[in-house]
């Protein structure tokens, strides 16, 4: 019992070492003085019940003599008396000793009512930290799985995309090797791109004038890159968006390096767009996007893209393009076009 109680005095903190031991040895003093007690009393109701034996002895002999008998009852109310004064004085003496002993006995239910509200105080904290522990596990752990999902949602859909572009980089590829398989020497294809005038110009015209007609690409060829880029640019800029792609087609043939190659890949993915045809164009941007990635013309091309993607019904690759324009380009206008794109979808 005393260890139960020191168990609970040092898990509440209601009670240090020094006043438990000083509580035990006083509980030990006052048990070891009513053990005293209990043993003075067994020894006096000892001794009257050897004198009372004594006198049923002597009062069965005959021969007692009156005087005798008087002295032996006298000597039995004496005895009587002391042994009654005696067991009084250790009553007295047992309900002193005791009075401690209800004292402490006291103190420690007290101590033990005190100790039990801490302990359940200190169970209803435990509980309750144990419940918001497990509710920001639970709650990080949801959040986790969130994130988790949106980035593995993230990673399809860039793998898609990856496929998409290599797709149609294979395919820009095989078209580029097809034109390259039929395209003839430079010197020929000068000839081939002067022969359509000289058609159109025999059904209008009479021979005689033919090499008048053919003098004029020979003019504009000589005008150089930027000329060339103008005449292409101002047929899409009137509508022309046949005559404005073959001719920006022609121009990054023979000027694949000019400084308006950028536009010139630009202006043909639009005419691609124009057209509706979606994926061309898509190819065509990206001409801008990966050899120019500091042009002027990149936030505009990659836009585009995802106008195109937008226009295949393709949302996936459009979010992320148009993620991307934000990204890259946050504060320019097609970013904040791109904003509102996002919101539309």
């Amino acid at each position: 019992m005393a260890l139960f109680f020191s168990s609970l005095l040092v898990l509440a903190g209601c009670a240090t070492q020094g006043d438990l031991e000083g509580m035990q040895r006083d509980t030990d003093n006052t048990a070891k003085e009513f053990l005293a007690l209990q043993r003075n009393l067994y020894d006096m109701n000892k001794e009257m019940r050897d004198l009372r034996s004594e006198m049923k002895t002597l009062s069965g002999k005959m021969d007692i003599s009156a005087k005798g008998a008087d002295n032996l009852s006298q000597k039995m109310e004496t005895l009587d008396s002391e042994t009654k004064t005696r067991i009084g004085f250790l009553e007295k003496e047992m309900e002193i000793a005791s009075q401690p002993m209800r004292r402490y006995q006291a103190d420690l239910g007290a101590r033990l009512d005190k100790l039990q509200i801490d302990v359940q105080n200190l169970m209803g904290r435990f509980e309750e930290s144990k419940y918001f522990s497990q509710k920001s596990f639970e709650e990080t752990k949801a959040l986790k799985e969130g994130y988790q999902g949106k980035l593995d949602e993230l990673d399809k859909r860039i793998a898609t995309l990856n496929k998409s572009v290599d797709s149609w980089e294979k395919r820009l590829e095989a078209k580029e090797k097809e034109k390259e398989a039929k395209a003839p020497e430079p010197g020929e294809e000068t000839e081939e791109e002067k022969s359509p005038s000289k058609a159109e110009s025999a059904k209008t015209q009479p021979a005689a004038k033919k090499p008048e007609k053919a003098e004029k690409p020979e003019k504009k060829a000589a005008g150089g890159p930027e000329e060339a880029y103008n005449k292409a640019y101002n047929l899409f800029k009137k509508g022309d968006i046949e005559g404005a792609k073959q001719d920006f087609k022609r121009f990054l043939e023979a000027y694949p390096k000019a400084k308006y190659a950028e536009n010139a890949h630009y202006w043909l993915g639009e005419c691609f767009f124009s057209e509706k045809k979606y994926e061309e164009a898509i190819l065509e941007f990206d001409e801008v996007i990966k050899k120019y990635p500091k042009g002027n013309k990149v936030p505009d091309a990659l836009f585009r893209q995802g106008m195109a993607f937008l226009e295949l019904k393709d949302t996936v690759n459009a979010k992320l393009i148009f993620k991307e324009v934000i990204k890259r380009f946050p504060k320019s206008d097609q970013a904040n076009r791109a904003r509102k794109k996002l919101k539309e979808i």
